[in-house]
This record gives structure tokens, C-alpha cells and sequence, in this order.
């Protein structure tokens, strides 16, 4: 399971993926710079274990900050030791994908894929994307996702899904623009801090065979 689901409040602007990212991808080229729009430099790395306490202390503020994830603040907090193990038995594995954006030394977005283990599923992954308020509609919602988009290709998947709150208009907007398309409702799926229940919409991009 994935456990960045439901980006929060993704920006909708139609940028390309950066020089290195385009089809088949170099996964060794790591660290990738993206530049806001707000005009800060950002580095997108592998999340990594020395990244754990800083992952702790983001988590519960991409909570705090947004309706749109799948935990209501403090359910899903990890201690640094949990989000140490879970950062390394997702980097050790070949179907797996952990990026964070770093800005100034400072972890302001993560996103993440996992493909199953089992063979009849082995051709899809699940992707999640969280990013921190103040860096909203700046493009790093977008940049992430195709850098997850650029591994799905490069795995050689057939299938690459998400799942989104109905009135994450932007969203839904932004993994539209992307090739995304809707595939179904959950009805009333979630709960939300109002107490309303809200539809969760299942979005899907497919790659062609042989697609690099």
C-alpha cells in the first residue's frame, strides 16, 4: 500500500519533465535540480535512511495542513526507528520508488510507487504524492509525479494508478493533463474532518508496449 495517497492541493501547469527524465530514464543520475516557480532551486533525491527524522517531522505537518490525505493528524506516525526500516526495506527493493524534494537542506515533498510482489499484479503500481503548503501550485507536485511516471516506464510497467479526493479539483486537473484517466468511484469513501463522506476517484495512465 501506498503511503503517500492523495496529493495535496497539486498545482495545474503544463511544464515538460526536465532534460534526463524524458523516456527511459538514467536512475543513477541522481540528484535531479528543478527550479520553483517561485524561483528556489530544488533537488530531488531517493529518500534515504539518514532522511528518517526529517520524514517524522513532515508527515504530521502535510497532515495538519491538508483535508485531501488519507490519515487524520497523529494516525499514521511513524517513529524515526519505523520510518528508518520503512525507508530501507522500500529502498532494497527493485519494485519500489521513495523520491523527496529537498530545498535549503529542508525535506518539502515526497512521493512514492510500489508495484505487488505477486505475479497477476506485477504489471501496476500504486503512486502518492504529499507536498508541504507553502511550496504549493510552485510546479513540485507536477515534477514529482513525472519522475515517477519516467521509473514506471523504465520498469517497464503497463499500468501506473492513483487515488484522489473528487473535489481535489487541481489534482485531478494536473494528472489529467499527464495522461491520467478516471477509471472509477469509490462511493463515500472517506471521512473527512467536517464529517462529510467524500468519493474517491481511481485515475490510471497506461504505457504502450515497448514505450521508452
Amino acid at each position: 500500500m501506498n503511503r503517500f495517497f492523495f496529493e495535496a492541493k497539486i498545482e495545474n501547469e503544463s511544464k515538460k519533465v526536465s532534460n534526463g527524465l524524458a523516456g527511459k530514464p538514467d536512475l543513477k543520475s541522481w540528484p535531479l535540480e528543478f527550479r520553483l516557480r517561485g524561483g528556489g532551486r530544488v533537488i530531488i533525491r531517493p529518500l534515504t535512511e539518514a532522511d528518517a527524522e526529517a520524514a517524522c517531522e513532515m508527515f504530521p505537518k502535510t497532515h495538519e495542513e491538508s483535508d485531501f490525505l488519507l490519515h487524520f493528524p497523529g494516525e499514521f506516525d511513524l517513529s524515526v526507528e519505523q520510518e528508518r526500516e520503512f525507508i530501507r526495506e522500500r529502498r532494497e527493493k527493485d519494485n519500489a520508488i521513495l523520491l523527496t524534494a529537498e530545498l535549503d537542506g529542508r525535506l518539502v515533498a515526497f512521493a512514492g510507487a510500489e508495484s505487488s510482489t505477486f505475479k497477476r499484479q506485477q504489471h501496476h503500481a500504486e503512486l502518492g504524492v504529499t507536498v508541504v503548503k507553502e511550496f504549493w501550485r510552485m510546479g513540485l507536485g507536477r515534477k514529482l509525479t513525472e519522475c515517477i511516471i519516467a521509473w514506471a516506464r523504465h520498469r517497464g510497467l503497463h499500468k501506473l494508478y492513483l487515488r484522489v479526493y473528487e473535489d481535489n479539483v487541481r489534482a485531478v486537473t494536473l494528472y489529467e493533463s499527464l495522461g491520467f484517466t478516471e477509471e472509477g468511484r469509490l462511493k463515500d469513501d472517506v471521512l473527512r474532518a467536517d464529517g462529510r463522506y467524500t468519493d474517491v476517484v481511481v485515475m490510471a495512465k497506461y504505457f504502450r508496449s515497448g514505450e521508452c
